[in-house]
């Protein structure tokens, strides 16, 4: 330990209230003593009985002093907070809330660090599907002296929504501060989300049907876009050609139905996991795992609950429940 002799110089200076009490104590028993006449002699006994005792307890709490002191340092070094103890009560005391304190912290550094994988692993897995049709449309242009345009509109489109996603991804965490509620037409809204994905629709060959009232719902415009537009293209994308996606509306419920391959019964505990991409994913490609999960985390902030079933061959139904507290009929 460096400057050993500076440290325990420090520490006895510390003592200062110990050796004040002393000292008052001895002067209380002089006073008395004078007060009532009593042969002074008995104070310099006093002293000489207690002057040892008094060394040793205050040189007992300057050993333990820097007994701590090392102890701190070694943590401090080596972060070895497990061995970590402090003498005396309030010593003890802090021992532990430090050790609360460091283990809080070590456990928030593991999940930051996990967090940070996730998000690196996750940008190179899309950054793959952004480059995917891109390489696509390279290569059929090098083996074609014209591209038609409605492939390049579709691989387009593909690269365009997997950036969107990412951006979303990006801002999810801190989306609170970007939320405007007001009154929204559900039914325009849900025409707007299809118009805009129009090509997604005719390239998968899939057409929508749509049963929807005129009702308004009490939610942000741009964040209930997304939440519809993860759930419909879904449905475009693992659909059958020439087949239909059903949006229906009944009693708080927006129910989109697709005629497509279905999820399999030991995915569908797990759909809403992060990352999470399943035989479909695997098999159909596209895939980054993250659509559904960003779909609920945002869901419930609007105060939607995200139902879905499934049947393998059949088709998947994924309902929206919303809070009838927030929706109203014109």
């Amino acid at each position: 330990m460096k400057n050993k002799p500076r440290l325990i110089f420090r520490i006895i200076v510390s003592e200062w209230g110990i050796l004040v009490a002393y000292l008052l104590f001895v002067f209380l028993f002089y006073f008395i003593c004078v007060l009532y006449k009593v042969d002074l002699d008995v104070v310099g006994d006093l002293v000489r009985y207690t002057l040892a005792p008094f060394l040793i307890v205050v040189g007992f709490r300057v050993y333990q002093k820097v007994i701590d002191v090392k102890a701190i340092n070694i943590l401090v070094k080596d972060g070895n907070f497990q061995q970590f103890q402090l003498h005396g009560f309030y010593g003890r005391l802090y021992a532990q809330a430090l050790k609360k304190l460091m283990k809080q912290q070590l456990t928030e550094t593991r999940d930051l660090q996990e967090s940070l994988k996730n998000r690196e692993d996750y940008l190179t897995l899309w950054s793959h599907e952004m480059k995917t049709p891109l390489t696509s449309l390279l290569m059929i242009a090098e083996n074609n002296a014209t591209v038609p345009s409605e492939e390049v509109s579709e691989k387009i489109e593909l690269v365009n929504y997997q950036l969107k996603q990412l951006l979303t991804f990006d801002r999810l965490d801190d989306f609170n501060n970007d939320l405007d509620f007001k009154k929204i037409d559900l039914v325009e809204c849900i025409k707007k989300v299809i118009q805009q994905n129009a090509s997604f629709f005719l390239s998968h060959h899939v057409m929508p049907d749509i049963h929807v009232p005129t009702v308004n719902v009490l939610s942000d415009s741009k964040w209930l876009s997304f939440v519809l537009e993860q759930i419909i293209t879904n449905a475009v994308k693992y659909s059958d050609k020439n087949s239909t996606v059903q949006i229906e509306y009944n009693n708080n419920v927006l129910k989109i139905s697709d005629q497509g391959i279905g999820i399999a019964k030991s995915d569908l505990p797990r759909i809403f996991d992060q990352g999470f991409t399943g035989s479909n994913g695997r098999t159909h490609g596209e895939a980054t795992g993250m659509g559904l999960y960003m779909a609920r985390r945002v869901a419930k902030i609007l105060d939607i609950k995200i139902d879905i079933s499934s049947t393998e061959n059949v088709g998947t139904t994924v309902k929206l429940i919303f809070n009838p507290k927030k929706i109203t009929t014109k």
